[in-house]
């Protein structure tokens, strides 16, 4: 698949394409012979033209340039973008440079918010391209830092973090990135801050500086050509200077333009150091009273603190107006402990940072469409069932344990105190108690550590599901690499102990602590009610009379709702509970319970760690990314 990356810029523009596993770095497209290209549209006899073929002597119809700087503010730049755009779509097709199935990228200020973005995107559906997606571009330019070899950055430094500044002609953008990825910082910028402003300057002063500057006023207000003809002169001029004042600090460029309309008038455009130095140290009232220099280096300023707790150990600076001397001095200056570096080719990496950008975006759709469709609920439920065996012994034991200290020893010991003056009673306060214990943050904290445990018992069959996964979408493992140790809501997979009470717990602990207070009011025989004591003789001729009367079912029913003496119930009802027998016991009837084909436990379990590793999993994949290599 191909990725056509479309950077729109305010003063000159690009396209990069990128063909998906060719090895090759995303190749600029020319349009109208240019690499780069101006932002310029007009008509030539009713037909739209762009670029170099719209900047001609004789001009075209409504030769618009600047309108990416105007689209947040100028519905009336609306039909300039479209127009463009149409006549870059027809320059791609006649250049079969542009094939069905294409992907189309285009980039957009960081600044811009959700409603600007589909605004745009609309623009670019009516003026043909089919589905484009918009990107910000200074996440194109970190992109673009990552992958191009041409940057030849250290992979080390940039992996740790790093700082991507993008200028352009209307904006300012910048991508904060730390371990190979865009942060919960992500991009921001400056939406009115870009090397535009210069040119807007410099052709006010040159027109304020010219004898015939009412006369040339004018002609701007008659005719939108000859007014953007200026501006694409004055753009070229303030390049030029820019790009060869480090080289040369007293270079000056000069540039004589002769306007021809309604007459002639001449205009003079000039930059020198001493005019350079006055176009961004003075106030400027797009600005609000700032200088062009004190609006930037607050920008700066402001990008500072916010990546602050990660520092940028290198700072990428791309973009056109990043050639900029000032520039480059505020950023080392600024961030002094930053390797800074200067893109190469500027104009490009934007462009081509898109291309990229719509494979990796694409890439990882499909990877994550994939981790949805492969590891399927069936399959992951599969594995927590099979593991069933493993995690039930540890949870019975725990739960015993807990209930039988937190609810039947409490309980019992008021009824031996009488608190509680019947069994029947007991048993109805055991219920209450035990519901109570399994439902309080006590029960989750006990069974946290087992869960732990038999959780990553599993992580090693499921990493084997996700793996081959990874291999096919070139993600690297350890971006997906599972792990439910760490901290964090991603990472975190629990089992809700409210969801335990599906099993016959409260009725097994209720049917065995009874057995035992019962047995040992019985004297273990079922015979004698507290044979032992200067009452025994007595209890025994008692009980035998009932047993002739009633027999033992009635008994045990009589005992139920007796309200026996404090002296038949002083014997030591919870060294018994506590003992190895009646532990086992316990143990035992709950694993039985637990452990029966399609318990309500057990099926609570599977589908409680099923949902938690999905929403896990999905989080995993949401945040994956193929990281620097």
């Amino acid at each position: 698949m191909r990725y056509i990356g479309f950077d729109i810029g305010d003063g000159e523009s690009a396209v990069a394409i990128f063909q998906q596993g060719s090895g090759i770095e995303p190749i600029i497209q020319p349009i109208g012979g240019s690499r780069s290209f101006l932002s310029a549209v007009g008509k030539v006899n009713g037909e739209i033209v762009v670029g170099e073929q719209a900047y001609t002597d004789a001009l075209s119809e409504g030769l618009s340039v600047r309108f990416k700087s105007r689209f947040a503010h100028d519905k009336g730049s609306y039909e300039d973008i479209v127009l463009f755009a149409k006549g870059v779509l027809r320059a791609l097709k006649e250049a079969d440079a542009i094939r069905e199935g294409d992907m189309l990228v285009v980039g957009c200020p960081a600044a811009w918010n959700a409603a600007s973005r589909r605004r745009y995107h609309d623009l670019l559906i009516r003026a043909g391209f089919q589905s484009p997606q918009i990107i910000s571009e200074s996440r194109a330019a970190f992109l673009y830092a990552k992958y191009a070899r041409t940057v030849a950055l250290d992979i080390d430094v940039i992996s740790e973090s790093a700082l991507v500044i993008d200028m352009g002609s209307s904006t300012l953008d910048f991508a904060y990135i730390v371990e190979g990825r865009e942060t919960g910082v992500g991009t921001f910028g400056e939406i009115q801050l870009g090397g535009g402003l210069l040119d807007e300057e410099l052709l006010c002063r040159a027109v304020e500086n010219s004898r015939n500057k009412e006369k040339i006023k004018e002609v701007f207000r008659a005719s939108k050509s000859w007014h953007s003809y200026c501006e694409i002169e004055v753009r070229k001029v303030k390049e030029r200077y820019f790009s060869q004042e480090a080289a040369d600090p007293k270079v000056v460029c000069k540039k004589q333009i002769r306007i021809r309309y309604d007459g002639v008038q001449q205009l003079e455009l000039l930059l020198d150091a001493q005019e350079a130095a006055s176009l961004v140290e003075e106030p400027s009232a797009a600005l609000n009273g700032r200088s062009f220099a004190q609006a930037m280096c607050d920008a700066l300023n402001h990008a500072k603190q916010i990546t602050s707790d990660i520092p940028p150990q290198v700072v990428l600076l791309t973009g056109g107006s990043s050639r900029m001397r000032m520039v480059q001095e505020q950023c080392r200056q600024i961030f002094s402990d930053a390797l800074v570096v200067c893109c190469p080719e500027p104009e490009f990496s934007v462009a081509k940072g898109l291309a990229y950008a719509g494979w990796v975006d694409e890439n990882m759709r499909e990877f994550r469409k994939a981790i949805a469709e492969q590891i399927t609920d069936d399959k992951v439920s599969g594995l927590a069932r099979a593991a069933l065996p493993n995690l039930m012994p540890a949870v019975a034991e725990t739960l015993v344990e807990l209930v039988l200290r937190e609810a039947a020893i409490p309980v019992v010991l008021e009824w031996k105190h009488c608190s509680i003056n019947t069994l029947e009673a007991m048993t109805k306060q055991l219920q209450s108690r035990v519901e109570n214990v399994l439902q309080s943050p006590g029960a989750e904290t006990a069974l946290a550590p087992i869960v732990t445990t038999w959780v990553n018992g599993l992580a090693g069959e499921l990493q084997v599901m996700v793996d081959p996964i990874c291999d096919q979408y070139q993600v690297p493992r350890m971006e997906m690499e599972l792990s439910f140790t760490q901290s964090g809501e991603t990472s975190k997979i629990s089992i809700n102990a409210r969801d335990l009470l599906g099993f016959n717990l409260v009725g097994t602990m209720m049917g065995i602590v009874l057995s035992v207070v019962g047995g040992m009011l019985c004297g273990g025989s079922g015979i004698a009610l507290v044979a032992a004591g200067p009452f025994g003789f007595l209890a025994g001729i008692v009980i035998g009379a009932i047993l002739a009367a009633v027999g033992w079912g009635g008994l045990s029913g009589l005992l139920m709702k007796a309200r026996l003496p404090r002296l038949f119930r002083w014997f030591n009802v919870e060294r018994r509970l506590l003992s190895d027998g009646v532990m086992r016991s316990l143990r035992d009837e709950m694993l039985k319970e637990i452990n029966a084909k399609d318990s309500e436990f057990g099926n609570r379990v599977v589908e409680g760690f099923t949902s938690a590793f999905q929403k896990y999993l999905f989080k995993v994949a949401k945040s994956a990314e193929i990281p620097i290599q």
